[in-house]
């Protein structure tokens, strides 16, 4: 059996090619139950998909393995999950199993104004130079209760998923729904055009996603509207056996 490490939109165009290459069985395994949802129309469609819907520690990872029989992990898990990458990194080496990390490619910023920081707490001090400034965070839920801070001196904008538990930990941190945009990414470069003008955006701040996260489109509409970028670095994991492109992680499988 293959393991999915998922939760991201690449992981579900892994399992899709998979199913169209192989006969193997294939389980995958999301953080959260909405990552799950995604999955139901792959499990209707075909019997030997199964997934897992939990945050899964180092135990839980190898028990998975035995009990599943699993011969191969593929990590697809987002680029800024480094501890899951890091626990399944020790686990299939401890245990002998084959990985294969699926890692999106970088964006190439040229001349867009992006200013890149090394850690969240290094682009909040840039931040907190300034006062009654327009910053639009498209970080997501995780990090909500970091960048708080932010909003003292500035009017802080909140992109998040449209789940309950993401705008309920919105709400529970103080952020008011004025500030909170709730909608499914990737968004559109004329959307976050829209929206960017709407709130007269100065500042927006994401991370280095790549291409299948949406960056792109954010960097395009930033550069369109004269929107300084702040972006959070992406971690630096030596993954090992890495692939930037699905067709030849796929091929290799094949082999």
């Amino acid at each position: 059996m293959i393991w999915i490490i998922g939760g991201t939109k690449d992981s579900r165009d892994i399992l899709e090619k998979l199913l169209e290459k192989t006969e193997s069985d294939i389980i995958v395994s999301t953080a959260t139950d909405y990552g799950g949802k995604l999955l139901e129309n792959y499990k209707e469609r075909e019997k030997r998909v199964e997934s897992i819907s939990e945050r899964l520690d180092e135990s839980q990872m190898r028990e998975l393995i035995k009990q599943k029989n699993i011969s191969l992990v593929i990590d697809a898990s987002h680029p800024y999950a480094v501890n899951v990458s890091r626990s399944v990194l020790k686990v299939t080496d401890e245990m002998d199993i084959g990985y294969m990390r699926f890692e999106r490619k970088m964006l190439d910023y040229g001349d867009r104004d992006v200013i890149r920081f090394s850690t969240l707490e290094d682009m909040k001090r840039y931040v907190m130079n300034f006062e009654n400034k327009n910053i639009f965070s498209t970080l997501g839920s995780n990090n909500l209760g970091e960048i708080k801070e932010i909003g003292k001196k500035n009017n802080l904008f909140v992109r998040i998923l449209p789940t309950s538990s993401s705008i309920q930990k919105a709400e529970e941190l103080g952020y008011l729904p004025g500030k909170i945009i709730a909608i499914q990414g990737p968004v559109s470069k004329i959307l976050n055009e829209a929206m960017l003008k709407s709130y007269n955006i100065d500042f927006l701040i994401t991370k280095e996603s790549g291409d299948t996260g949406g960056e792109r489109e954010k960097i395009e509409a930033c550069k369109e509207c004269k929107v300084t970028v702040l972006v959070l670095k992406r971690p630096q994991i030596n993954y090992g056996n890495v692939y930037n492109d699905i067709d030849a992680l796929i091929e290799k499988i094949c082999q």
